[in-house]
């Protein structure tokens, strides 16, 4: 990007599914060229002058080649292979989580972060949700209702598929309950997840009661 101003107008910020933790984005210095169907790939020399050197493991597949990695169709060489109609959502305020975990790894990205197929996030700028999801109560009905690598009570992996999180439900709150969950878990994120243990353990109790637990 600093040969090429313009370049950072397509490389954005990756996160992988490793890197979402509880409460922070473990940062792995990871970008991606995102250059959607349809792009002028020479307004961006730097990003081309990249790309170049990998031309032909990027072209499109021809009919009757089995190349891994590429895949038949009409796009061009430099432009993604999948047009993901959906990336709008990775330029807003969102809940990230991760596909596979053995513990509740959700947290908030203001940084326009784009995932990969490893995680999966929930396009709301809301951290009363994030603390309900990051909460005690809400991992042990997770442990109960979602699939599982293993045991969950033995250190088992949790399969965080967006179908099974969007089932799960979110208790009503008085505007009060809500300021007070949202201001715990504000300081939870401005610590990045270190030295929480009191202010989660106040998530934890908040969140029970409005469960009725």
């Amino acid at each position: 990007m600093a040969k090429d101003r313009a370049s950072a107008e397509i490389i954005k910020p990756l996160a992988v599914g490793d890197d979402v933790r509880r409460w922070r984005i473990q940062a792995g210095n990871r970008w991606v060229v995102f250059a959607r169907r349809g792009i002028q790939i020479d307004d961006y020399p730097a990003v081309k002058t990249h790309l170049m050197l990998w031309k032909t493991q990027l072209m499109p597949r021809k009919a009757g080649e089995n190349i891994q990695g590429r895949k038949p169709g009409r796009y061009k060489w430099y432009e993604i292979q999948d047009e993901v109609a959906y990336f709008e959502a990775f330029e807003r305020p969102k809940i990230i989580f991760p596909d596979i975990c053995k513990e509740a790894r959700f947290t908030f990205d203001r940084e326009k972060y784009y995932i990969d197929a490893t995680a999966s996030c929930i396009g709301v700028d809301d951290i009363y949700l994030l603390g309900i999801l990051n909460s005690a109560p809400t991992w042990r009905y997770m442990c109960e209702k979602f699939a599982v690598l293993g045991d969950a009570q033995k250190g088992g992996r949790m399969r965080l598929k967006s179908f099974y999180v969007e089932q799960i439900p979110i208790p009503d709150a008085s505007s009060a309950e809500r300021a007070a969950i949202t201001a715990l878990v504000q300081k939870c994120l401005d610590a990045k997840g270190i030295g929480c243990e009191k202010w989660e353990a106040e998530i934890n109790e908040r969140v029970a009661a409005l469960y009725g637990l």
